[in-house]
């Protein structure tokens, strides 16, 4: 029961009830939609619904979070052809099917494309 009690400050802190609520009705609503949409969806409404009854200052952190994740994110698939979650899970995507493989395979099991020389993880063709 100490343990738990460890953690009520953090159920306390506004910003992590406002990313409970976004998910709470993220998982609501892929009952629904698709994922992506999903995540817009649920978010637009917890900001709307948050601002109706709570701080303003809330959502403006909230989404400055999720925007620098955004970022990171982006930024270097933009720029440099680098996907950050391949690269998490060792994985490149081929060229010809876009189908995730490991990333030291030489030939795509999906389409059999020959990769050219050896590709690091998170590379996209």
């Amino acid at each position: 029961m100490e343990e738990l009690r460890a953690l009520e400050p953090i159920f306390q802190n506004q910003l992590f009830q406002f990313f409970l609520w976004m998910a709470l009705l993220q998982l609501l609503a892929q009952v629904f939609l698709d994922r992506r949409v999903a995540f817009w969806v649920s978010s637009i409404a917890t900001t709307i619904i948050w601002l109706k009854s709570k701080d303003p200052a809330t959502p403006v952190k909230a989404w400055v979070i999720v925007l620098i994740i955004f970022l990171a994110y982006l930024l270097p698939k933009l720029f440099f052809h680098f996907n950050l979650f391949l690269y998490v899970k060792g994985r490149k995507r081929c060229p010809e099917c876009y189908s995730e493989v490991h990333w030291r395979a030489r030939v795509c099991p999906y389409c059999r494309h020959r990769f050219k020389g050896v590709e690091r993880a998170g590379e996209e063709g």
